[in-house]
């Protein structure tokens, strides 16, 4: 007995769809964790939430205010490196926003063994 390749379009469809459907319900759950744990760190850790444009401020253009880093939904205060991340520092990029991306890639150790969180950051 032959199989229609119309069986076949149809059972393709459906596991697409259903990988879809998964992926979406994944990405839900993973938004809502993340704010949850946000919020979790806040109380338990007592520290301040931060918002990510809020933390653009904190680049080390300005030799008044710290230098801020975020790094997996924390705000790690590296001001006691100012040399580094400066503006004309050599790791002045990762300074002023989330650089989990390009922590996460090397050794986030090297923030979080050395410096203190501030603040729970938020998107």
């Amino acid at each position: 007995m032959k199989t229609s390749w119309k069986f076949y379009l149809l059972v393709s469809s459906l596991v697409i769809l259903t990988i879809f459907a998964s992926w979406m319900v994944v990405n839900y759950q993973k938004n809502l964790n993340l704010a949850s744990r946000n919020q979790y760190l806040a109380g338990k850790l007592d520290l301040p939430i931060m918002k990510e444009v809020d933390l653009k401020k904190y680049n080390g253009s300005d030799n008044n205010l710290p230098i801020y880093i975020g790094l997996n939904g924390l705000v790690y205060d590296v001001s006691s490196g100012r040399d580094f991340y400066k503006t004309d520092g050599p790791y002045h990029y990762l300074a002023g926003k989330d650089s989990s991306v390009e922590l996460n890639l090397f050794n986030p150790k090297i923030i979080t063994d050395k410096y203190k969180p501030v603040a729970v950051l938020s998107k």
